[in-house]
């Protein structure tokens, strides 16, 4: 089966900020659903022992779908691992926002913990995801989400794009604030 018909399912996710690991600055985790992509839970393990490897990093959406987008992981070592993650971009549009921007995300087995506060101390890999990843239009497209929302909540189109806009600025200042450390 084709990996992108087939993504790793997010349990839960959250953020972790620590000051010795991206410079202070909180970065988004997610907990995966790995039972049918146990190459990414033994991946996870292995990171704990080995140096980070190499990881390609693709973001990506369907053709004709604005209402889904695909970060797409392929670690070349320790051992080769590819992974699929399918967001829903009105339910999980801050969180694409948060890893483009935090430019890394935590991935971490379910089987390690089901929140990424029962997992804090368990196995987990950084994937640094480079200025270079970017996804095409994604400004527009989460604003675009945003404005729906807000409209659908009642706001007239003008206030629902200053609130989308005002929203994605209030959201980004958190991913770029940074821990205070000695």
């Amino acid at each position: 089966m084709n990996n992108l018909s087939k993504p790793t399912p997010i349990v839960a996710d959250g953020a972790i900020a620590t000051t010795s690991i991206g410079e202070g600055r909180l970065v988004p985790a997610l907990i995966l659903d790995c039972d049918d992509n146990r190459a990414l839970h033994e991946l996870i393990i292995l990171h704990e022992e080995t140096p980070p490897g190499d990881v390609l990093v693709t973001w990506g959406r369907p053709r004709f779908d604005k209402s889904v987008a695909f970060l797409v992981l392929e670690f070349k070592r320790p051992i080769h691992v590819k992974v699929v993650i399918s967001f829903d971009i009105s339910k999980q549009g801050g969180l694409v926002d948060a890893i483009i921007h935090a430019r890394g995300v935590y991935l971490q087995s379910k089987d390690f913990g089901q929140t990424v506060s029962a997992g804090l101390n368990n196995p987990k890999i950084l994937a640094e995801i480079p200025a270079s990843a970017t996804l095409p239009g994604w400004d527009s497209q989460y604003q675009g989400v945003l404005v729906k929302q807000f409209k659908r909540h009642g706001f007239s189109r003008k206030e629902a794009k200053q609130a989308a806009a005002e929203h994605m600025a209030r959201l980004r200042e958190l991913w770029h604030t940074r821990m205070k450390g000695k």
